[in-house]
């Protein structure tokens, strides 16, 4: 369901929707066993569902998405996990919290195969963990590229991050959270055009208040915390963040000024975060294989990874779902440079690569619900 606004701030503008992106319980249960913790997930998802329902009749709008996020499964047997928890990620996308570089391919395979996700914590900013990370993101990749859409890497090592966003999302063991995300970039766009950027800054918060309705309301049914909003500007195929940026900025990526455009818009979620409940990243998001239009800048062959990856710096949460070629030691260096920028920034940020063997760049590649994305080079 979509809410249409046809009127916003003082002059009518176009009528353009937005989605609740995803409404995320952090549930914050450890257990050792995999049967044990798929028995209490089993009974939140249930729960969590029926929430979802309720909240929808009640608010009108319902998410795109309901998610589970765990904290880190510690020292439970990972395939043991895997095959528990496998049926349950048809009901919900259920994130398994954060993996130590340690994890084994096999049992990291297996988590993505059964449809779950997780996040990879670089502890340091080294090569040897930064080639550990892409080593794994790699073998992950070569079972299916589709798979390694469902791991990234927490640059930062922040244990227990909290957002709606997956992979990185996690969970605070004993405590048990709601939080909601949205799409939103061409709902934005209309508003700039029509009001400027305090007409973008008050559609964030017209936005931010939807969110945050459901949320709370799924919140009280599950007899959890409302922990706020990501207000992150994250796009889904032709709803586009790089065309909203492009818009502010007044250029093309990777022209000169595109980078103002991205900053402008940070700043503009940062002014309507005023006084509202936010959690998470709070930036622009420009994942390649969710932008239809980002897409078609690296199709042309004008945009690579290492300058993603600086769009960082302004701001940008992370380098995000670009297939690469499998060149572990450019992964490992694009790794290190996001992380560079994290600890600049003091933010957590991630890194989702999926690195595809003999890939040239300008080559496409199925990335399943996503579609074909192309190669980027790095």
């Amino acid at each position: 369901m979509r809410l249409i606004y046809c009127e916003l701030l003082k002059g009518a503008v176009p009528a353009v929707s937005f989605e609740v992106r995803a409404v995320t319980l952090h549930l914050g249960v450890t257990a050792s066993e995999a049967d044990e913790l798929s028995e209490a997930l089993e009974g939140a998802v249930s729960s969590l569902l029926e929430a979802v329902d309720s909240a929808a009749s009640e608010v009108g709008r319902r998410p795109t998405y309901v998610r589970v996020a765990l904290p880190s499964p510690g020292g439970t047997e990972l395939r043991g996990l895997a095959k528990a928890l496998e049926g349950l990620a048809s009901q919900a996308a259920i994130s398994v919290g954060q993996l130590e570089l340690s994890v084994s391919p096999e049992d990291l395979k297996a988590l993505a195969s059964a449809g779950l996700y997780a996040s990879l914590m670089l502890r340091e900013p080294s090569w040897q963990q930064a080639r550990a990370a892409a080593s794994l993101i790699a073998s992950v990749a070569s079972e299916d590229p589709s798979l390694a859409t469902r791991v990234a890497v927490n640059v930062s090592g922040e244990d227990h991050f909290i957002t709606p966003y997956y992979p990185l999302a996690s969970a605070i063991p004993g405590r048990r959270l709601v939080t909601a995300a949205l799409t939103y970039p061409s709902f934005l766009a209309a508003a700039y055009r029509s009001g400027g950027l305090s007409g973008l800054t008050k559609a964030i918060a017209e936005a931010h208040g939807v969110a945050e309705a459901l949320a709370k309301a799924v919140a009280s049914g599950v007899n959890a915390e409302y922990a706020g909003v990501d207000l992150s500007v994250s796009p889904w195929m032709e709803d586009s963040s790089l065309g909203l940026v492009e818009e502010v900025s007044g250029v093309r990526m990777p022209r000169p000024g595109f980078v103002v455009g991205v900053r402008l818009v940070n700043e503009a979620v940062e002014a309507a975060s005023s006084g509202l409940r936010t959690i998470g990243f709070n930036e622009v998001m420009l994942p390649v294989g969710e932008d239809s239009k980002l897409k078609a800048r690296v199709s042309e062959g004008d945009v690579n990874a290492r300058y993603l990856a600086m769009l960082t710096g302004a701001c940008v949460a992370g380098l995000d779902m670009a297939v690469v070629p499998a060149d572990l030691n450019g992964i490992a260096g694009l790794i290190l440079d996001v992380a560079s920028y994290s600890r600049a920034k003091r933010r957590t940020l991630g890194v989702r690569l999926i690195p595809v063997e003999g890939a040239e760049p300008g080559d496409k590649v199925d990335l399943g619900r996503f579609g074909e994305a192309p190669v980027i080079a790095i």
